[in-house]
């Protein structure tokens, strides 16, 4: 699986997202071609769908500004105002029939203690600077696949019940529905040179500023895109698995550690050109995954591990009824 990460630039989330060849940048207009190359791999057999390697800097740009809508970074607090907080995850707003919450790795979220007036302080940080805080009363900590030996599987699901904070949320950011079956969504995403991205926020691009009493907390959005490979997919156990593949060297600028990008989503991309003035457009996207592992494979190489469409769509609910 090859990666196509976008040069990190200076802009503090979530007024734009990161990206370097991975990570966000306040998305240009992405100007039409008008004559497009005439090359093999724009013409799809059966569709107008293009590979990944088509894709411009500028657009990739363009679909992280987008898909921000659904990402949160988490934070925790000692105290109720949220005053004094660390960031130390990601996830991404979902509905599952009737509940609305936040889907992350339970490795992220399995030290809160939730669900009483004397338990902790959990808030999340959504795009364009948004920040709310969440009482622990209102919030229910399901954890769906606890990590074993092996760190796998791991997927927790916060709830937010209905309170005025639930309404603030949906008012502000979006809520990716996960009713479809997972074999409608694996028609559509799955496949050799299909491209996917994986969001998150990336301790390594962290900032702490102190200004007098004052502390501000400068993260990144960031997203990174891949394609999938011939070994890109994997089951163990029952759960599905994707893996996103980074090389170090050359000129891409990826963070020495993933640490921070655990619980952020996956998303599976169509993207298509119009066939009169070349023009590109995002066909479609849906949720895939949810990342909770890196793996060193060696000082040129680490892999990013996900929970995939059956696990996050299917399996991993079965405990809730």
């Amino acid at each position: 699986m090859s990666n196509k990460p976008s040069h990190p630039k200076n802009f503090v989330y979530p007024e734009n997202t990161a990206g370097s060849k991975a990570a966000m940048s306040h998305a240009p207009r992405v100007k039409p071609v008008k004559k497009p190359a005439k090359r093999k791999i724009l013409k799809a057999k059966k569709n107008n769908y293009l590979k990944f390697t088509d894709v411009p800097r500028s657009f990739r740009e363009k679909i992280g500004y987008e898909l921000a809508d659904y990402s949160v970074a988490l934070g925790y607090a000692e105290d109720a105002k949220a005053t004094k907080f660390e960031i130390f995850g990601s996830g991404v707003l979902v509905r599952k029939g009737n509940r609305f919450g936040v889907l992350t790795a339970h490795h992220c979220v399995h030290k809160l203690r939730l669900g009483s007036f004397d338990s902790d302080t959990l808030f999340l940080v959504l795009k364009r600077c948004h920040r709310v805080v969440l009482p622990p009363i209102i919030l229910v900590k399901h954890a769906l696949a606890i990590p074993k030996a092996n760190k796998e599987p791991d997927l927790a699901f916060i709830e937010i019940l209905p309170s005025p904070q639930l309404g603030s949320i949906r008012a502000i950011a979006s809520f990716w529905p996960l009713d479809e079956t997972h074999f409608n969504i694996s028609k559509g995403f799955v496949g050799i040179e299909k491209p996917f991205t994986v969001i998150g926020f990336p301790g390594a691009y962290h900032q702490t500023n102190i200004e007098g009493n004052t502390t501000h907390k400068i993260i990144k959005h960031t997203a990174f895109f891949y394609a999938i490979g011939q070994d890109s997919i994997r089951e163990r156990d029952g759960w599905d698995y994707i893996e996103a593949n980074n090389r170090y060297g050359g000129k891409n600028e990826l963070p020495k550690s993933f640490e921070g990008v655990s619980g952020g989503p996956v998303w599976g991309l169509q993207i298509s050109r119009d066939e009169t003035n070349g023009e590109l457009s995002l066909k479609t996207f849906s949720l895939i995954g949810i990342a909770f592992l890196q793996i060193r494979i060696s000082k040129q190489e680490l892999r990013v591990r996900a929970h995939f469409i059956k696990s996050i769509y299917d399996l991993a609910w079965r405990s809730l009824g």
